[in-house]
This record gives C-alpha cells, sequence and structure tokens, in this order.
C-alpha cells in the first residue's frame, strides 16, 4: 500500500518533468494565476469521468451554473499552496488538492485512492527507487533536483528491472519532449512569434512583421494544432456523442458578425475572447446542412 508521501513525491517528479514538456509556459515559475489558467484549461479539455469528479470534488460546483464560470470567478489564492507544494516543497496532505495537481502534471495512477492500492506500479517503484538511493548516499533526503537526474540520464543494465524499465520510460518521455523543442529549432530556427493568418497560425520574425500587435509568442502545439473550421452536418461536435465532450469550441467574430469555430480550446484569434465549448443549442442553429 502506498502513502500519501509517496504520492505527494511522485507528482513533485512528475511536475519535474513536465517543465520541459508541452505546458513548461505554466510549470516555468508557476504562479497561482498561471495554475489557475491551467486548471481551466484541463477542465475543458478533460474527456475523463474520473478526472471530473476530481474537479467536482475541488471546486464543489454548483448545480445550474456554468462550470467554467465557477473555475473563473474562483479566488485565485486558491492556488497559492499548489505554488508553495510545487517549489517550496511545503507539506499538503489534502486529499482534493493532491488529485487535481496529479491532474495538471497529468500524473498516473491518480486520484489517490487508485494511487494507494496499487502493487507495482511502475511510477511508484521510480519514486520508491529514488528515495532508497538518496538515503544510500547518506542525505536522507528527497530533492527535486534528485528526480530530475534520474528522469534525465540513467545507466542501462544487462537485465532491466521494473525499477529500470521505468527510468528508461521517463527517460524516454523528456527525450521526445526536447526533440519537440528541437524540432521548432530546425523548422523555425529565426521565427520568434506568430501571427493569425485566415485560418490558421503561422511562424514569423517579429522584427519583420509590420503589424507588431497581431504578432504572439510562439506556441509549437499552437502553431502545428489549432485552426478554425468549417462546420457542417457531416462535422463530428461531440466524443461519442457525448455533449460534455465536445471536439469543437467557438466564438463571436466581430469582424464578421459570425460566429467562428476551432478543432482546439484556447482564445479567439483576434478578440482574445475565450473560446466557449459547442452546445447542441448552438450546433442546431448555427450548423449549415452542407460544408461550404
Amino acid at each position: 500500500m502506498n502513502s500519501i508521501a509517496a504520492y505527494q513525491k511522485a507528482i513533485k517528479a512528475k511536475f519535474e518533468i513536465e517543465k520541459s514538456g508541452n505546458n513548461a509556459d505554466f510549470f516555468t515559475n508557476p504562479s497561482p494565476a498561471k495554475i489557475k489558467r491551467l486548471t481551466l484549461l484541463r477542465f475543458e479539455t478533460n474527456t475523463n469521468a474520473v478526472d471530473e469528479g476530481i474537479f467536482n470534488r475541488f471546486f464543489v460546483f454548483k448545480e445550474g451554473m456554468d462550470n467554467i464560470t465557477q473555475i473563473k470567478n474562483c479566488d485565485t489564492d486558491r492556488f497559492r499552496p499548489f505554488r508553495n507544494f510545487l517549489l517550496k516543497n511545503t507539506d499538503c496532505s489534502q486529499l482534493d488538492s493532491l488529485n487535481l495537481m496529479a491532474v495538471l502534471v497529468d500524473f498516473h495512477p491518480r486520484p489517490y485512492l487508485k494511487f494507494r492500492n496499487t502493487n507495482g506500479d511502475v511510477k511508484v517503484n521510480f519514486v520508491e527507487e529514488l528515495q532508497e538511493e538518496e538515503l544510500d548516499s547518506g542525505t536522507g533526503n528527497f530533492t527535486k533536483s534528485d528526480s530530475q537526474k534520474h528522469a534525465e540520464g540513467f545507466v542501462v543494465t544487462k537485465r532491466f528491472s521494473f525499477k529500470e524499465q521505468l527510468v528508461i520510460g521517463l527517460g524516454s518521455l523528456l527525450l521526445l519532449a526536447l526533440l519537440g523543442f528541437g524540432i521548432k529549432r530546425i523548422y523555425y530556427p529565426d521565427n520568434n512569434g506568430m501571427i493569425w493568418v485566415k485560418d490558421h497560425y503561422e511562424a514569423v520574425v517579429y522584427e519583420n512583421v509590420t503589424d507588431k500587435k497581431a504578432v504572439k509568442p510562439i506556441n509549437p502545439f499552437v502553431l502545428e494544432h489549432f485552426q478554425k473550421i468549417k462546420i457542417c452536418d457531416t462535422t463530428t461536435f461531440f466524443k461519442n456523442g457525448l455533449k460534455s465532450q465536445p471536439l469543437v469550441w467557438y466564438a463571436k467574430n466581430p469582424q464578421t458578425g459570425a460566429y467562428d469555430f476551432f478543432n482546439q480550446p484556447g482564445v479567439h484569434p483576434i478578440t482574445e475572447e475565450t473560446l466557449k465549448k459547442i452546445t447542441p443549442y448552438i450546433k442546431k442553429k448555427y450548423c449549415p446542412k452542407s460544408c461550404l
């Protein structure tokens, strides 16, 4: 049976890895405001019923009110203990908070009840291995720098134990994250921003753009995946037909007065208004019968 202390250390170890991942902007020197924005993003893109329960237990959503609005109106200081836990090693034994942090850093297995009852899980063994090796070194302490060191570099022996397989696995994840940044350097070596062009973002050199206000900080994921789309009666609006799992987001375009639709959550490229999830009402009212 795994303890809460092991759960805390596992979450922190995953946090160190996530600092080099797609959400590095949120995890590099995370402020309460950044953590709140990431929480909102995770909630908007969530399709997991277990994680939905984690959000519900932390925010205690009121019936009849929009959950996204409730998160936006939540006191930002509620996330200050998250920052202190991740950066200052302060104690956090509130399961509702720990489980939400597990969602934010995408740690598995979660929630704690599942983690506690997991035997032989590789991620659990990873934390235990770091603890044992650190204790053997005579310091008796487990630090973030140690977890990061093990995640970034490992020694392969002739026979791979469960623990060694985990270190290899986490090292591979880190390598993929670094590869993503490497691809950005290869394909966009001189680009330091991006602008919206018709229905997608394009990488640009800030100094070469006349309209400086149109340039946004470069984001590899948004650059590659975020697009404005045309909807019609053949568009898949909901995953598995569930309205709680949207695949389309929308916002009004002030220039045309019409609604724009997108394939990812985020903000409208022109107004920077937070995109809303598609609903059956919006689909019925604005969806044309054919794709033009």
